[in-house]
């Protein structure tokens, strides 16, 4: 098995990492960016983004690109002809984007689109990020093959993205391939969402309000899931137009996370539940079946939910996390 450094030399080169100004993209950026310079990261605004600033990336590196412009899309095609291509840019994963026509148009329509300009001028990869929500109401360790039954319009457009990528692999044999990530965790993840909030909340000796205590995620740290990019690219040729479950394999109750909390932070309260309102698509088992992954990619979430809590409380502490200028609140 290739170690990461071996992995990523060995891709095709340029790559592009399609929405990198996301908490998954810049993750997946640094780590390309680490061992290899012919990387760009694509975001709609690069001069202004948040984790850009942050990384300190360098601008040369770094492309202002709107996905749902086909002809900025095209230019940046011509101009870079990127190899390996990585497609992470999306819409609508938070509670507080709810335009339905933006999340269609940007998680499928935009899709498609970067296919088939991608197809125009040659590639040799093309890894897009899917989502566990694909699942929905079927989110009982659900194996790649099961139905899928999703219950939101972000849940919608991933499975059409998902039967778009099946298509170009199975039929037109082209060489593409569907991560379904499950609850990401990690640094540079949006400072207002659940993990973040908890060990912030933690490093003061207090628990934030928390949702129904039996909703369950699989939570799986952001360094296994770049790992995971990076296996689904290396091995294409064998996996065209197939979608694999990025999990722990685990289920994590609220109430199973807030105890974790409590002891490795040592907080002497006790957390409340259902202070804070459910999402409309949350479920009380939500959990992968990762064999696929371990088994084809050789694939499996190594960072264990205490370890991956840790990183983050470091990580924090190192960035100053509360008063950040990006997490002004």
């Amino acid at each position: 098995m290739q170690n990461t450094k071996e992995k990523i030399k060995a891709l095709n080169g340029p790559v592009a990492v399609f929405g990198a100004g996301g908490f998954i993209g810049i993750n997946l950026l640094k780590m390309l960016l680490k061992y290899r310079d012919d990387v760009y990261g694509i975001s709609q605004d690069h001069l202004n983004n948040w984790r850009f600033i942050a990384n300190e990336i360098p601008l040369k590196n770094l492309k202002t690109v709107d996905i749902l412009q086909q002809n900025q899309v095209r230019d940046f095609f011509r101009t870079y002809k990127p190899q390996t291509i990585f497609n992470l840019a999306a819409y609508g994963a938070y509670s507080k984007q709810n335009e339905y026509d933006k999340i269609y148009q940007t998680n499928f329509v935009a899709s498609v689109d970067l296919i088939e300009i991608a197809k125009e001028y040659g590639f040799k990869s093309f890894i897009q990020a899917g989502s566990s929500s694909e699942y929905g109401l079927n989110s009982n360790r659900p194996a790649e093959d099961t139905e899928l039954m999703p219950n939101s319009h972000y849940a919608v457009s991933k499975t059409a993205v998902f039967q778009a990528i099946k298509y170009y692999g199975k039929i037109e044999n082209l060489p593409l391939a569907h991560l379904r990530l499950y609850s990401v965790t990690g640094p540079w993840e949006e400072p207002d969402r659940l993990i973040p909030v908890l060990v912030s909340n933690a490093l003061k000796g207090k628990f934030p309000p928390l949702v129904n205590p039996d909703i369950s995620r699989d939570f799986v740290y952001i360094d296994d899931v770049c790992e995971a990019f990076a296996d689904a690219a290396s091995k294409i040729e064998m996996i065209k137009g197939e979608a694999f479950n990025i999990g722990s394999g685990k289920k994590t109750t609220i109430r199973e996370l807030a105890l974790t909390v409590k002891k490795l932070f040592g907080i002497s309260a006790d957390p409340v539940f259902g202070t804070m309102p459910d999402r409309n698509w949350d479920m009380p088992d939500w959990y992968a079946d990762p064999s696929k992954a371990e088994e084809i990619l050789e694939w499996k979430a190594n960072t264990t939910p205490e370890q991956s809590l840790k990183n983050i409380a470091d990580w924090q502490k190192k960035v100053d996390f509360d008063n950040a200028f990006w997490n002004r609140r």
